[in-house]
């Protein structure tokens, strides 16, 4: 009889365990919903404009650092640029903004920098010359994907040269004498969406690259 009873409280015991239900599909998506992670927010600040920085060449023994500023009156007062979940947007305080104004001004500081070269070993090296910055050409881009469009109308507001103080006072007659360049040009840019990238080709007299790079936001 015991043996019996045992029987029963067995068979009992796997219905039971049929009968109870697994997670339901919506049980099973409540918790994969809940294990799934937001989205981050990255946010980059642009307060103040865009700045870019690139080194070039204008020959084997001449080279220099390019810095740059991409600003508009009060445009980049508090702006922002935020990527979350919903994609990239920009913003100006609480303004969202979409395109660039109708004109940016890109300001560009030109300093002598040793050559790749130049950095393991002294060797031959020549500073900037008025003459050489003189047959720089400044060419300016609109860049979407891979499609560069050349910015036409570009206005070359202004270039100014200021001496380099040597570190060494006493041989200050026989040292090569170094400027800082820096130059002012004026790009239209209305209607131009602010996903769209500026990029700068500095070439030689002879078509040479001397020195490219790119401002973004």
């Amino acid at each position: 009889m015991g043996h019996f009873f045992s029987k029963i409280c067995c068979a009992v015991l796997v219905v039971s365990a049929l009968l109870v239900p697994s997670s339901t599909p919506i049980q099973a998506h409540q918790k994969t919903k809940k294990k799934e992670k937001p989205v981050p927010k990255d946010v980059m600040n642009f307060d103040g404009g865009i700045f870019f920085e690139t080194d070039g060449s204008v020959s084997d023994i001449t080279c220099f650092r390019l810095e740059g500023r991409v600003t508009s009156e009060h445009f980049f007062d508090s702006f922002k640029r935020i990527d979350d979940a919903n994609g990239t947007h920009y913003r100006r305080g609480q303004e969202t903004l979409t395109e660039f104004p109708e004109e940016v001004r890109v300001s560009l500081l030109m300093v002598d920098f040793p050559c790749p070269g130049q950095l393991q070993q002294s060797g031959p090296r020549r500073y900037l010359t008025k003459e050489m910055m003189l047959g720089l050409r400044f060419s300016f881009y609109w860049k979407r994907g891979l499609e560069l469009r050349h910015i036409d109308d570009i206005k070359h507001e202004s270039a100014t040269a200021e001496p380099v103080e040597p570190y060494n006072t006493q041989n200050k007659e026989e040292l090569a004498k170094r400027y800082r360049w820096y130059l002012e040009f004026s790009i239209p840019s209305a209607g131009v969406p602010l996903t769209d990238r500026i990029v700068l080709i500095v070439r030689t007299p002879d078509g040479r690259t001397a020195a490219r790079v790119a401002a973004r936001l």
